[in-house]
Formats: C-alpha cells, sequence, structure tokens
C-alpha cells in the first residue's frame, strides 16, 4: 500500500516573515470527520501540535497549538498566543474542534493583532494586557 509521506499531510499556513516555526505537526485534517478508532487522536491530535516565536521590539511572543485532552476525541484544539513567555495569562486565545477555523484565526493573528519588528510593540498597541 502507498502512503504519502508525512509531511504532505501538513497544512499550508500563510506567515508573516517574523515568524520562526520551532515545530510543526498540524496536518490537514477535521477532527469531527475521524472515527474514535482513527491513528491520529493518538498521533496527530496531542497537546504539542504547533509552536512559533519571534522577537519584537525587545518582547517575544509566541503561538503555541495544541489538543486538549491529548489525544481524547471528545476534545478541542486550543491556541494561545504568549507574551514573554508568561504561560498564566495568554494575550490571545482560541478553542474549536475545527482546523479550517484554527488555521483562520492563528493566520488573522499573525498578519493582525502581532505586529512585526517595523512595527510599534505589543504592549504599546495593547496596554491593558499586563
Amino acid at each position: 500500500m502507498d502512503q504519502k509521506p508525512w509531511w504532505k499531510n501538513l497544512q499550508p499556513l500563510r506567515l508573516r516573515p517574523c515568524w520562526s516555526i520551532v515545530w510543526n505537526k498540524l496536518e490537514s485534517l477535521e477532527p469531527d470527520d475521524l472515527t474514535e478508532d482513527d491513528p491520529a487522536w493518538q498521533f496527530t491530535l496531542v497537546q504539542d501540535i504547533l509552536y512559533m516565536r519571534k522577537q519584537s521590539g525587545g518582547q517575544t511572543v509566541a503561538i503555541d497549538l495544541g489538543w486538549y485532552p491529548d489525544g481524547d476525541p471528545a476534545g478541542a484544539y486550543r491556541l494561545e498566543a504568549i507574551l514573554d513567555d508568561n504561560w498564566e495569562n495568554p494575550i490571545l486565545e482560541c478553542t474549536s474542534r475545527s482546523t479550517r477555523e484554527i488555521v483562520e484565526t492563528m493566520e488573522y493573528w499573525l498578519f493582525e493583532c502581532l505586529p512585526c519588528s517595523h512595527e510599534k510593540s505589543f504592549r504599546r498597541r495593547h496596554p491593558n494586557r499586563k
């Protein structure tokens, strides 16, 4: 049986050049289309799916994506933007069972919400976030 290489299953993403992907295992699949015994629950829909970072104006911003609870068919994606490694207080959050919605949200954050180094710092644009 011919299987396509694992990397051909990855979800295409639009990124701004200021971002660095640390790891990416986000696949082009919709969780609601999977059966309960699909191997994706064990190997794909896990806590560590995607992580990217960028430096901007002396700050570090990260985007983290995982599936919670890990491998649970009743779970959901959790997408968070983290400022200066403050994991307790994400600056942006989204929860969804839809891969399409998560990708659209992530791309919106990258292009509309999180500035690159030539733009004002996030803290100056959003002074109410601590």
